[in-house]
């Protein structure tokens, strides 16, 4: 069975990334890692 690319839980299909920015199986938000950074170096 494969597994979600995000949470890692077992999924029945390959999960696709709603227009939202989420996992359309397990609902998980998906934030770009230079998106991440940003909002990290902005709270210091």
């Amino acid at each position: 069975m494969a597994k979600c690319g995000i949470c890692g839980g077992e999924a029945p299909r390959q999960p696709c990334i709603t227009e939202e920015g989420r996992c359309d199986l397990c609902g998980r938000k998906v934030v770009l890692a230079e998106e991440k950074k940003k909002a990290k170096d902005q709270n210091k």
